[in-house]
């Protein structure tokens, strides 16, 4: 048998192998990257087949990976179809996404980690229950480019690109030089009228205008989330996800701070 080990230069830190470790003998070293215990590692193997990122080597395990609902946090992913349940129906609710905007920041900037990702991400929970539990996954390895730094990077400054054009939007609003747009964008590219979401001026046109924007961002990132989740493995999304690239990162700078 071969003790599982750790590509440290590619992981993403997403801590997918923790939720399948029977021993625990895997934690993500201060929000950077995997390690693994070699002492308490049984050489079973599951967390190499649930590496989304495949930078676990070691040997397959001969049964099938299942996730288990051990604590409270594991059934978050009730929140996903709740948001976007509630902004389906008034556009408001949309600024409940937030939260999973800023927690992961927090989690990176007061404790140096990323434990949101590792246990507390609804979408990442729900992508590894649809393609894990309910087999909806093909369970293929990601190809290499999708975790380089170049492409995890890139999509980075891509995807925070257009959440600043969707800010800007919401300030035009705001100052008067433009009308709320009652649509959600899809792909950053594709405009669907959500009209029925709209519920009159009872709150200022600007707050429904960035809702509207920042549903779209979550249906769109939960969008290809779904579909990297059908083509490769359950939780591919985390590979190149724009926060736990950003907070992977701030946990490196962080980490690199208190070494010097």
């Amino acid at each position: 048998m071969v003790k599982a080990t750790v590509d440290a230069g590619f992981c993403v830190s997403c801590g997918c192998c923790l939720k399948v470790c029977p021993k625990g003998a895997i934690e993500v070293k201060n929000g950077m990257y995997a390690i693994i215990d070699e002492k308490l590692c049984a050489e079973c193997g599951k967390c190499v087949i649930e590496c989304p990122s495949s930078v676990i080597e070691g040997n397959h395990a001969k049964k099938e990976n299942k996730i288990k609902f051990k604590k409270w946090y594991d059934y978050l992913w009730i929140f996903t179809i709740v948001y976007f349940t509630l902004g389906f129906f008034n556009i408001i609710f949309a600024w409940l996404g937030m939260i999973c905007f800023i927690t992961p920041l927090l989690f990176a900037i007061i404790k140096g980690n990323k434990g949101f990702c590792n246990r507390y991400c609804d979408r990442g929970q729900l992508l590894g229950l649809l393609g894990g539990r309910l087999g909806l996954s093909r369970k293929r390895d990601v190809p290499k480019w999708m975790y380089s730094k170049a492409f995890r990077y890139g999509f980075l400054i891509f995807f925070f690109a257009m959440f600043f054009v969707m800010l800007w939007n919401t300030y035009l609003v705001f100052a008067g030089a433009k009308s709320l747009t009652q649509a959600i964008t899809l792909l950053w590219t594709v405009n669907v009228p959500w009209n029925w979401a709209y519920h009159g001026n009872v709150i200022a046109p600007w707050v429904s205008q960035f809702a509207f924007g920042f549903y779209s961002v979550m249906l769109t990132s939960t969008i290809l989330g779904l579909l990297t989740m059908l083509l490769f493995k359950p939780r591919s999304w985390c590979v190149y996800c724009p926060m736990g690239t950003m907070t992977q990162a701030m946990c490196k700078i962080e980490n690199k701070i208190k070494n010097e």
